[in-house]
């Protein structure tokens, strides 16, 4: 490397040594020039600072101050504020540096690339007692970027906590620049005007956790200075011998040998598998990349960079497996019901900030113990003061004011009626969850706010009446129909919390009696559904790959997180909720509300009877169920079968009588016990912009199920973005071996084996949490919440029409994987031969013996002879609500029955009566006409 400018400087340095003092004036260079100057007060001299905060709520604010006689800004981040970055800083179009930056890139390609170097005056003010050191820096951002000709970050967001300027104790200001931090010094490579910037913006965080004191720092004299020209023939050599260092659960250290360059290497690029994941400067060979899953392999390469933007061949690769998870605080095992659940409620006082203060569980909890009292209730009077677009949020701060509401100030009261007097609270056509919170909600202001006007002008006992109507409308739905939003991770939660709201606090004795019978239900089937720490069934609207994680490591905080309370599991559960999930996805706590329902004053317990088969380990069934509306109270079929074994299950779904509903389900689900992480087979279609894996073509996807084989046939509307099969096979160790045998992909889980076949070719993908959404779904959205949770290997097919079929088997009916694989080789046949016919077939021997023949139907009407066993159609039209061994209920029907160790109770939603039996009861059968009861079902004309 050359540096044009800097070798003159270096001369002239020389002959001061030997000059005489007067002739030094005459020899020196003149200083580098602050391309800044000329766009901002630098200085501060003016007694204002030309820095705005980003975002006000987080608690930032700046002032001048004085030091040793000279302006300087000092840049604060309060403890008591949001608990997120306050970020400063000032953009523009128009200057002397863009000016700069911008001639520079118009040079021909091939021309000299020029050095910059960002520089100013720093100290710290004010020491943070819970400092973010990884949000305490300086950046510069240019606009129009595309990371190749333009980076977007040439001074990327370098912690400044590592430098004297900060350590230091001296309360004059020192400097801070490239000697400092290597990243601070930064290249501009002429591309000929290909791309040139928009806008350049210099700015600078300053973050401390809530909970601690104010942290801030004072700067002073900002500049950017061109160091010279660079001058250099050849890229460096790729670095050797790339090797492991310490690995931990979230990182892997790496180093390598060093590159040698025909001028100087000036800096390594570290990439996690194809994506540049961190920099160091050119004297460093070693780097630790952080931020990764558990358990998980990564694949890192190195290359070296010399000035004039040169980079080297990538070095060799290096797989790489970081260590198990390792929560902060496991739960009690085997504990017992309110063990867990007063972990569950300690876990709800601990969680994180990481989105600032929207943590209404938290809060609310914390004061329900009288702990940080004063900061949780200024915490609290905020959120009131801020309109909530989706009203289970106004649910959950009716819990808060319902819980700690004594606790309130005259003027937070006054926020909190100015809150429950913005919402409409009336009949709407939203998804179930928004509705029944709209309608929880409006009973509970009518009753606790009795003089408080809704957006419609109702109040007091009119509120309560039309809300009361809605509420046992919807209560009556559920019951017969079945809840639409059945196993959804986010809203079965989000709807029971609503009634479970109702049955604490309502004083309507009738109001309360039906909805405690209707969670009374709910209960039953997560019971049902429950095999000693997993959910065995299809869901509907599971939102995303953190949705459809349901085990023992980690499940987010919904009703399987109240139902492990009650049920137990094989082994401990490890980590709940966004505050334990490790991983680096969006964090939205603010969702997260159940472990209100852990309160000690919640006076709602589930049937004795419900617990019972929650806690059976010995389950073995086939089971049927029915829901019969679509998450908008719309008739619909959604016909659901269950393959159930002690330690894994398979469930499958079809839709009939479809109308509009959301694509968010999981039709086919393969769960299993592990002690690894996500233990979880799944098979979708692509659905548009949606995340790859959790959403589905209800209509275009047909699937069936016997027992434990399970068959699909696809028909693509005719999008060519979106005519794709994903089958999802964690990585995270939860299952021991894969392999390709005979056109299977046969794997073992441990105490089962599973098999899954495409009749299309299929190619292999890999995508990690760390990886972008889109990484193998390239349409998907590219939102932090689309991202996995874990990593998968995807087999992944396109076609106009395709088919698969699944088997399932437990390990001890064969000798070992081998053995299996062979059955399936040598017993299982599958005809394609009317595949790609206009409504595709496919007809499969399973290795059960049986023969499934499915053809391709129409999902808007009504069941047909399309799904056969051994010649005779499914009557999906004789299911019934519930069909398992403990559970009976027909569809539409007013009785109820749970029945388990020669106990029964029975439930009669026409009397709204709960009757126990000494002995189990089974209601005669009825069959639905194929109008699904819209002449007669308690939804008609909705």
């Amino acid at each position: 490397m050359t540096i044009l400018a800097g070798a003159l400087a270096s001369l002239c340095a020389a002959a001061l040594l030997v000059a005489p003092h007067g002739a030094a004036a005459e020899a020196a260079d003149p200083p580098p020039v602050n391309l800044l100057a000329a766009d901002m007060d630098t200085g501060f001299d003016s007694g204002t600072s030309s820095l705005t905060v980003a975002n006000p709520a987080s608690g930032g604010t700046q002032q001048i101050v004085s030091v040793g006689g000279d302006n300087a800004v000092e840049l604060r981040d309060a403890a008591q504020g949001t608990n997120l970055s306050s970020y400063f800083s000032r953009r523009w179009s128009s200057g002397a540096l863009k000016d700069r930056i911008n001639a520079v890139y118009a040079l021909p390609v091939g021309s000299p690339a020029q050095q910059f170097a960002l520089r100013y005056e720093l100290k710290r003010s004010a020491a943070g007692t819970k400092p973010v050191a990884k949000d305490i820096y300086a950046q510069i951002q240019f606009g129009n970027f595309d990371n190749n000709l333009v980076p977007r970050f040439p001074v990327p967001a370098v912690s400044v906590t590592t430098t004297s300027a900060y350590t230091g104790t001296s309360s004059a200001l020192s400097q801070v620049d490239e000697t400092d931090l290597a990243q601070y010094r930064f290249t501009i490579v002429p591309n000929g005007g290909q791309r040139l910037i928009s806008t350049v913006e210099v700015g600078f965080s300053v973050r401390v956790d809530t909970g601690g004191t104010d942290e801030a720092i004072v700067v002073d004299d900002l500049g950017v200075y061109e160091l010279g020209s660079v001058s250099d023939s050849a890229p460096p050599t790729a670095p050797a011998a790339l090797t492991r260092g310490a690995v931990s659960s979230s990182g892997v250290s790496l180093s390598w040998t060093a590159s040698t360059d025909d001028v100087g290497v000036t800096g390594y690029d570290v990439y996690r598998d194809g994506y540049q994941v961190t920099s160091v400067a050119g004297n460093a060979t070693s780097a630790v990349v952080g931020g990764l899953m558990p358990a998980t392999s990564y694949t890192f390469t190195v290359r070296a960079k010399d000035a004039s933007g040169k980079v080297s061949a990538p070095s060799a690769p290096l797989t790489a497996t970081t260590g198990p998870y390792v929560p902060e605080s496991p739960a009690p095992f085997p504990g017992t019901r309110e063990t867990r659940s007063g972990w569950l409620w300690d876990k709800t006082k601990a969680m994180k900030e990481e989105s600032g203060a929207v943590n209404v569980a938290q809060y609310t909890a914390q004061l329900a113990d009288h702990e940080n009292v004063a900061a949780n209730l200024a915490k609290l009077d905020t959120l009131f003061q801020s309109y909530d677009y989706e009203q289970y949020k106004t649910m959950a701060k009716m819990y808060a004011y319902l819980m700690v509401g004594d606790q309130f100030s005259a003027g937070t009261l006054a926020h909190v009626r100015s809150y429950f007097a913005s919402y409409a609270y009336q009949k709407h056509p939203q998804t179930e969850n928004l509705r029944m919170s709209n309608y929880a909600t409006g009973y509970l202001v009518g009753q606790y706010f009795p003089d408080l006007a809704d957006l419609n002008g109702n109040s007091g006992e009119v509120l309560k009446s039309i809300n009361k109507a809605n509420l046992l409308e919807m209560v009556n739905a559920g019951v017969r129909r079945g809840w639409a939003e059945y196993q959804s991770p986010e809203y079965t939660f989000m709807t029971y919390f609503c009634l479970n709201a109702v049955y604490q606090w309502a004083d309507d004795a009738d109001l309360r009696r039906q909805v405690k019978m209707a969670m009374d239900v709910m209960w039953f089937e997560w019971a049902n559904d429950w095999i000693d720490g997993y959910m065995i069934s299809s869901e509907s609207r599971a939102k995303g790959d953190a949705h459809a994680a349901n085990d023992p490591t980690w499940r987010a905080a919904d009703h399987s997180t109240l139902a492990w309370t009650y049920f137990g599991s094989h082994r401990a559960q490890q980590g709940v909720g966004e505050s334990d999930n490790p991983a680096p996805a969006a964090y939205r706590p603010n969702l997260e509300y159940a472990g209100l329902a852990a309160w000690r004053g919640m006076t709602y317990a589930p049937p004795e009877l419900a617990v019972r088969i929650g806690r059976r380990t010995d389950k073995s069934y086939t089971s049927r169920k029915t829901n019969l509306q679509n998450s908008s109270g719309r008739a619909m079929d959604i016909y659901r079968t269950s393959y159930v074994r002690p330690t894994w299950g398979l469930g499958t779904e079809v839709q009939y009588r479809r109308v509009d509903n959301w694509i968010e389900d999981l039709p086919v689900v393969l769960r299993w016990h592990s002690d690894a992480a996500n233990p979880l087979f799944r098979l979708s279609a692509d659905q548009g912009t949606a995340p790859i894996g959790t959403y589905n073509q209800p209509a275009n996807h047909r699937v069936m199920q016997n027992g434990p084989t399970a068959l699909g046939v696809y028909k693509s509307s005719g999008d060519q973005t979106s005519n794709y099969l994903n089958a999802l096979f964690p990585t995270s160790g939860s299952i021991r071996e894969r392999r390709e045998v005979g056109g299977w992909t046969v794997a073992d889980a441990g105490s089962m084996y599973f098999a899954y076949k495409l009749v299309k070719p299929g190619t292999w993908y890999r995508q990690t949490p760390n990886d972008p959404a889109n990484r193998v779904k390239t349409t998907a959205q590219t939102h932090p919440t689309a991202a996995l949770s874990y990593s998968y290997d995807i087999l992944r097919s396109q076609a106009d029409t395709n088919g698969w079929a699944l088997e399932t088997a437990d390990a001890s009916a064969y000798a070992d994987l081998d053995a299996f694989a062979d059955a399936l080789v040598s017993t299982t046949r599958m005809d394609v031969s009317h595949l790609d016919d206009a409504n595709p077939r496919l007809v499969y021997h399973s290795l059960s013996g049986d023969e499934l023949d499915l053809t391709f139907d129409a999902a808007a009407q009504a069941p047909g002879p399309a799904h056969l066993v051994n010649g005779t159609a499914i009557d999906y039209d004789s299911f019934k609500l519930f069909d398992t061994p403990w559970l009976r209920q027909d569809k539409l029907g007013a009785t109820f029955t749970a029945s388990v160790d020669g106990a029964s109770v029975v439930y009669d939603f026409d009397q709204w009566t709960v009757t126990t039996l000494p002995a189990p009861a089974r209601p005669a059968a009825t069959r639905l006409t194929p109008g699904n009861g819209r002449a007669t079902g308690p939804l008609d004309g909705s």
